[in-house]
Parts: C-alpha cells; structure tokens; sequence
C-alpha cells in the first residue's frame, strides 16, 4: 500500500473529473486514512467470509466507471474476481501476466529489468493518458498534527535515530545483540542523540530489551500511524526489509536498510538519502553488523540532519 501512494494520487489528480476510492484491507487501510486524493477507502477482509457479499454488493451500488488491478507482480484471484463482479465498464491491470482476459484495457509493464515496485506500478499511470515522472510517482504518507505532537514527546533533544527490530518474516529476523551493537555505534558517531526502538506489539519485550542493551528507549507503536509519526519527525532511520523502509522513503528520511538476498531492487528505499544493505544469503543470520555501520556512517556523512 505505501508504495502504491504516489502512483494513486498520480491517478486521482491526473483529470479533474476523477473521484477515486481505494479497496485496502484492514491491516493497510489506515495506511492512506486522510489522504487527500481519496474519495473513500472500502474496508475488506478476505480471511472473513462474511465480508465478501457486503463488498461486492457495495461495490456495484458504486456503479465504477472504471477498476485498476494495482496487483501487478502476483495477480490475487480474489481481486479479479472483484474486479469482474464490480460491472464497471473499464477494467484495467497490466498486460502480460497470464491474465489479460480480465482486463479490457491493458497497458505494458515498466521494461527495464530489476525495476522497483514504484516504477511497476508507475505503468498503470498510462491507461488514463498521464506519465508519472519520479517526483510524481513518489511514495507519499501524511501524518496529523495530532499524530506529530504525540512523536515529538517520544524525542528527546539530540540527533533523533529510529531503530525498528520487527521483520514480517522469520529470514528477515536479525540477532538482538547485534542490533544493540549498531545503536551503540550510532552513540560513538553521534553523542548528542536521541536512541528510540520500535517494534510491533508482539515484539514489544525484545524491543525493550534491545533498548536497554543499546543505550535507547523503547517506543511503544500501538498503531502502524504512530510508528509512521514517529519516522516523519526523525533524523535517521535503520530498519530490516518492512513498511518502515516504504514509509521513510516516503517522508524522505536518511535511512539504512538491511535486505536478504534478491529484494532490494525491487523493494528497496526509494527516492530517499540512504542505502539498501543486501546480504548475498537468503537470511540474515552471517549478515556482519560492521557491513551495516559502515553503510550508516556513509548515509550519515552524506545528510544533513533535517532538524538543523
């Protein structure tokens, strides 16, 4: 869903005369709560079964003119049978990926090999007529005031760096000791600074324990918007492969992020000051955190503290 943003509101604001709602699940739907390019987002559960009738009624009382498949790397059959069920007049998706009899209006991929997620979905742009240059493409998030005040009171003063420990995948998991080496690194490197851990809730202990082992805090992020508050008003950013990486390329945050092998030409930092650490193993278990320090040291020297 974050890297989607800016392809969306590409869409939405390329003709005057669009309106356009978005179909998110309920783990991506706050994602975009409050966008100012969408029109309404239509909650949907595929996991509950008494989901499925209200959507798809709810989405043909919606009388669509048209319907963009914006999975365009792994077709889900449950969004092309929505999609056909919807009636709108227009179904558009990409061409070349075994399903184009859904589709009446197919548009070609992005042909550069390796391209990232952004520039794949970027091509969905072309069916209504716009091209999307990288600035325009470009993930967006926004936060509230709200939002942003609750993240200040986290920092204290200093050079803000959010360390996030929580990967959705076990292969993406890296050792808590090694974590707590990079921020005590961050310390000797920057020694007014201000160490916060973030953490899914399942992972709240070790990201407390981390915490103390690293000379930080641990900051609690009930909510995936309270984690991206407090990514919007940091300074730097180290996280694995997640939505934090997505979303501090969308506020532009120096960032360091660590990929197993293969991921992070498609799915890495985009647009942003910072680099993809790839380890050449499909796990991160060998990944050596002198690799990493040295890539933040890197990012480091080369951004300004967007505080200062």
């Amino acid at each position: 869903m974050v890297v989607s943003t800016g392809v969306m509101r590409g869409i939405a604001r390329s003709h005057a005369t669009i309106t356009l709602d978005v179909l998110a699940s309920p783990a991506n739907a706050s994602i975009i709560e409050g966008a100012d390019y969408v029109h309404e987002i239509v909650v949907f559960n595929k996991k509950k079964l008494g989901d499925y009738l209200p959507t798809l009624f709810r989405l043909q009382r919606a009388r669509y003119d048209a319907v963009v498949d914006c999975m365009v790397t792994a077709p889900s059959v449950t969004t092309l049978l929505l999609i056909l069920a919807s009636g709108a007049r227009y179904r558009v998706g990409i061409a070349g990926r075994g399903n184009d009899a859904a589709f009446n209006v197919t548009v070609p991929a992005e042909a550069r090999a390796g391209a990232h997620m952004v520039d794949l979905l970027a091509a969905l742009a072309s069916a209504f007529d716009v091209s999307l240059d990288d600035n325009d493409r470009h993930p967006v998030l926004a936060v509230t005031d709200e939002e942003r005040h609750r993240a200040e009171t986290v920092w204290g003063n200093g050079f803000r760096a959010l360390i996030n420990i929580s990967a959705g995948t076990s292969e993406r998991a890296w050792s808590d000791d090694r974590y707590a080496e990079v921020m005590k690194h961050l310390s000797e490197g920057q020694p007014d600074i201000a160490l916060r851990v973030i953490a899914s809730p399942t992972d709240a202990d070790r990201a407390q324990r981390i915490a103390r082992d690293g000379g930080g805090v641990y900051a609690r992020t009930p909510t995936i918007r309270d984690a991206f508050a407090l990514i919007a008003t940091a300074d730097f950013v180290f996280t694995p492969d997640t939505s934090i990486a997505h979303a501090a390329s969308a506020f532009r945050i120096p960032t360091v992020a660590i990929y197993v092998r293969g991921k992070s030409e498609r799915w890495g930092l985009y647009g942003t000051v910072g680099e993809n650490v790839e380890h050449r193993e499909p796990n991160f278990e060998t990944l050596d955190v002198n690799v990493v320090t040295a890539a933040i040291d890197r990012v480091l020297a080369n951004a300004v503290s967007r505080r200062a």
